[in-house]
């Protein structure tokens, strides 16, 4: 006897139960969080860390202090996502938004660290490399832009013929075989080998941020894309809501709290200390 298939709504449910219950799920923020602060951080101390006298030293200033503004916001998420699981699994509706919130800041903190390796790895002041810079950031918003629009089509698509049972279970960052990926392929090797044969290597970190750049324009966006829409389906059903973890002692929960508190003095000193000796000793 044959299995039933699933219908198309069924399909898509069974999919998004799952995305909430795995990537999606509010105990994934902490995972996105972390990584977060650690790019825009990397970012700031990094290429961004530029002399007054640097040619756009003004834009990447702003930048420096956008970021600034974001790894307290991340680091707020982080903290609360932990000490307030509880809160965090009653209001699922806004956890899910906050998590949608979070990965748009991951989009932005690996492409803006791919940028800047980029275009700012061989520069000691140029203004070449300033124009080359702003210019290369007003791309990479246009491909952000068509790539998250891609990304809604792609889902509106998959809603109105139903996820594949390999989504479902887990085979999410599969390679399209479509014409759009054919091309993103050939694009990406075009860069990685023609540039570095012509130039002798010279200019491999560039090209490893290139490509890079690429990679996380045109693929991570559609983390936000989903991740909005499981938010968007939390608020009208709750059947997509996840099960709150088991409750943990009051000991326990004091103990894990001491432990955060620890940490993040710690590694906030670290880090105050590596910013220090990285702009005013090395």
């Amino acid at each position: 006897m044959q299995e039933k298939k699933p219908t198309i709504a069924e399909a898509n449910r069974a999919y998004f139960q799952a995305l909430a219950n795995t990537r999606g799920s509010i105990a994934m923020l902490p995972a996105l969080a972390g990584p977060t602060i650690v790019v825009l951080f990397a970012a700031n101390v990094g290429p961004l860390n530029a002399p007054s006298a640097f040619e756009g030293y003004g834009v990447l200033s702003s930048l420096s202090a956008i970021n600034v503004v974001l790894i307290w916001t991340s680091a707020i998420c982080l903290l609360l996502s932990v000490l307030l699981k509880g809160v965090s699994y009653r209001a699922q509706v806004l956890s899910s938004m906050v998590m949608a919130g979070m990965a748009v800041i991951l989009v932005y903190c690996l492409c803006l660290l791919a940028l800047a390796i980029a275009t700012l790895s061989q520069a000691r002041g140029e203004q070449f490399y300033a124009t080359l810079f702003s210019t290369v950031g007003i791309i990479t918003v246009v491909i952000v832009a068509g790539s998250t629009s891609v990304h809604v089509l792609l889902l509106r698509r998959r809603l109105r013929i139903g996820h594949s049972e390999k989504r479902t279970m887990g085979n999410f960052l599969a390679v399209s075989r479509s014409n759009r990926s054919t091309m993103f392929w050939i694009a990406f090797g075009l860069v990685a080998v023609v540039s570095n044969v012509v130039t002798s290597g010279q200019y491999l970190v560039n090209t490893a941020g290139a490509l890079g750049l690429l990679l996380f324009a045109c693929v991570i966006p559609s983390l936000p894309v989903e991740f909005a829409y499981l938010a968007y389906l939390k608020s009208k059903d709750r059947d997509y809501w996840e099960r709150p973890p088991r409750p943990v002692a009051k000991e326990v929960r004091l103990r894990l709290a001491r432990k955060i508190i620890l940490w993040v003095v710690g590694i906030a000193g670290a880090l105050a200390l590596f910013w220090v000796l990285a702009k005013y000793v090395l």
